[in-house]
């Protein structure tokens, strides 16, 4: 047989697989008409990162702009400040926030009181659903001078009040602590899970040898969930230049604009409030671009360290 008479018997075979299950792709198309209209057709718009965008001509319309808007970006005196506070914010959230769901799902593996546990669960993930706006009006109700319960404790104390939602020293454990306290139980439903699919005979091995629970829980759970926790974290390196736009604009004022002002929030006031609809393009597609090489990297030394990869 030919290979290209092989290629025809193939093709045949698999339309002939896909009109047996016709039914189920009929229940696909819906998501991927979703994705085409609201991730494919879109990326057209990065065009606007390369013209000279007009109301007039519309986003079809401009002329042809080149690299200009970057460079624009790139000469701008607080360009390096804002690319520099973006990555340390992210790689701060990256190491302390990606870990923490990890060490709790473990812990509460640990927990034999099912009843218990499911409480805990529910209280750990219960604020993933709590809104930005609520999150941090709600810091500020606590943390604020005038009245506020945390620095009326202080002044209990003896101590000076201390006005933390406009202190420079104050911003980044704010920021870390409040996106570690809403994620951490959302984030560590995918790790109970890979847990629950380790094989219970494991467990059983490792006690039959002696191992204490810290043990099997190094020698057990962490091997377990090791291909998920990469794969997790050659995603969480792609938002090493994505602060968070909801939660940065909140946080953020200008006592500390100037460890504050990220590219997140830098595009979007470009783009909507100066109307600098190519140069939030701009930006936003260094943003995007940067991330997508970081993911290349990683995702490469990835698969030769541990042979556990994306793609």
């Amino acid at each position: 047989m030919t290979r290209e008479a092989q290629k025809n018997r193939q093709q045949r075979k698999l339309l002939r697989t896909i009109w047996k299950h016709r039914i189920f792709y009929l229940f696909v198309i819906p998501g991927v008409v979703w994705f085409i209209v609201f991730c494919y057709l879109p990326l057209y718009g990065l065009t606007l990162a390369f013209k000279d965008f007009s109301y007039a001509g519309g986003i079809f319309g401009g002329k042809y702009a080149g690299l200009t808007y970057f460079k624009q970006f790139f000469d701008y005196y607080l360009s390096t400040d804002i690319i520099r506070n973006t990555v340390v914010i992210s790689f701060l959230k990256l190491i302390i926030g990606f870990p923490a769901p990890i060490i709790l799902a473990i812990m509460l593996n640990e927990v034999k009181n099912h009843a218990f546990k499911r409480s805990l669960q529910t209280i750990s993930y219960l604020p993933y659903f709590v809104s930005w706006v609520v999150v941090v009006t709600l810091l500020n109700r606590l943390l604020t001078t005038d009245g506020g319960p945390v620095n009326e404790m202080l002044h209990s104390l003896g101590l000076k009040p201390i006005m933390f939602m406009g202190n420079v020293d104050w911003f980044y454990p704010l920021i870390i602590g409040s996106f570690v306290w809403k994620t951490i139980g959302w984030n560590s439903i995918i790790y109970l899970a890979a847990i629950a699919g380790i094989d219970p005979e494991l467990y059983e091995a490792a006690k039959i040898d002696g191992a204490s629970r810290l043990r099997q829980m190094w020698h057990v759970t962490l091997p377990g969930i090791r291909d998920i926790t990469i794969i997790l974290f050659i995603l969480g390196i792609g938002s090493l230049m994505s602060a968070g736009y909801e939660q940065m604009l909140l946080f953020k004022n200008p006592a500390t604009e100037a460890i504050g002002s990220v590219l997140d929030t830098y595009s979007i006031e470009a783009g909507i409030k100066q109307g600098r609809l190519s140069y939030a393009t701009a930006v936003g597609f260094f943003q995007s671009a940067i991330a997508f090489i970081l993911i290349l990297v990683v995702n490469r030394i990835g698969k030769k360290v541990s042979d556990v990869s994306l793609f």
